[in-house]
């Protein structure tokens, strides 16, 4: 195993400034993100530190070669598919331990130690329950009887159906100088959000590889995703001991600080290490294996309805325009006719701030998934 200092900034955060010499003199460290499933598509991220000043977003490590290899020299290749981003479809992997190796475009190789495959049991079951402030708390159960000890991380996907503050009926169109209907519904989106907390459970301390009702995450009840259909998705690993205690260390470090995309000082222990320079510094552990999933929907007819929810919208307003008035741009911001108090004629429209109209603008995507009942 490796020792080293991480100072890793994926977007700013308030704290005092650490500057370790080692990261001074070593310039932008190699960040390694990733797991192989040996049942599924897998992804490997490549991207560099920066320093505590830089703002940016992390700058990925593109045009490497990225492989894995087992013991008696099988190599299967990733491919590059957007930048930093590489994947490997669904492959047979038949030996019980592999490593994974990169080569950077200037010809650097890094190498993880050799690791064993580790198959995840079934999740039990993703359940929810009301708190006392009437939020909900998302719980996860699963075991392994096969096995004495176990060590368990889970990520988890967000999917919500949310509105945004007004429905636009009309569009201009800039061809024909006329409203038109919209042909589009732009009033309703889906959003689906990764979570970035580090969740890991061991079960050394306990009798049974059992875990029971681990807390992944509790939603207020005025939370946007409770207002009217909610979606996670639970991914369950089974990892090593030394891979947990890298992550428990990585989350020590990020409680501390208060924030994963923030500057990480400490000291981690990783499984790779720089071929031409072993005292480099190399962030990131490697870990292959099966995953195991579960998802669940939550319907806000099950819940207690908040008196008001908490959106991007509160500040959003409605105005009107008659028809002289009408500005002929008027375009996304049309929300509905005003119809003539004496008949059916339309004598003007309502309209609203672009982000007040269009959900898309708030992060969505008009888009169902398909797996959204």
């Amino acid at each position: 195993m490796k020792r080293f200092a991480i100072i890793l900034i994926l977007s700013g955060a308030c704290i005092d400034p650490y500057n370790p010499p080692e990261i001074g003199q070593g310039g932008a460290v190699l960040v390694i993100d990733g797991f192989i499933n040996v049942q599924g598509e897998s992804i490997i991220t490549l991207s560099r530190s920066q320093s505590l000043s830089d703002n940016n977003s992390p700058q990925p490590e593109t045009g490497a070669a990225v492989w894995v290899e087992s013991e008696t020299g099988t190599n299967i290749f990733l491919t590059e598919s957007i930048l930093g981003k590489y994947i490997l479809p669904q492959q047979s992997f038949q030996e019980s331990n592999y490593r994974l190796r990169i080569q950077t475009d200037n010809f650097n190789e890094y190498v993880s130690e050799y690791e064993a495959v580790k198959l995840s049991p079934k999740i039990d079951s993703v359940t929810w329950s009301l708190t006392s402030d009437l939020g909900v708390q998302i719980n996860v159960s699963t075991h392994d009887f096969e096995n004495r000890e176990g060590y368990y991380r889970w990520v988890f996907d967000e999917t919500w159906l949310y509105t945004s503050a007004f429905p636009s009926a009309y569009i201009y169109n800039y061809e024909t100088k006329k409203i038109d209907l919209r042909p589009k519904n732009i009033w309703y989106c889906y959003r689906i959000d990764k979570n970035n907390n580090i969740l890991i459970k061991s079960t050394t301390r306990s009798s049974d590889n059992v875990v029971t009702r681990f807390p992944l995450k509790k939603i207020n009840q005025n939370s946007e995703r409770m207002r009217y259909k909610y979606s996670i998705l639970v991914t369950q690993y089974s990892i090593t001991k030394e891979a947990f205690d890298y992550w428990k260390q990585l989350k020590k470090t990020t409680e501390e600080i208060g924030t994963l995309f923030g500057p990480l000082p400490s000291q981690l222990t990783g499984n790779f290490s720089s071929i031409q320079n072993p005292k480099e510094l190399v962030i990131g552990f490697f870990s292959i294996g099966s995953v195991a999933e579960n998802r669940i929907f939550i319907e806000s007819k099950e819940l207690v309805a908040a008196a008001q929810y908490d959106t991007p919208y509160r500040n959003c307003e409605l105005f009107s325009l008659l028809l002289p008035d009408v500005p002929d741009d008027i375009g996304t911001l049309i929300v509905s006719d005003i119809l003539s108090p004496n008949g059916p004629n339309i004598i003007g429209y309502t309209y609203a701030a672009e982000q007040c109209v269009d959900c898309r603008l708030t992060g969505g995507t008009l888009t169902k998934p398909d797996f959204w009942e």
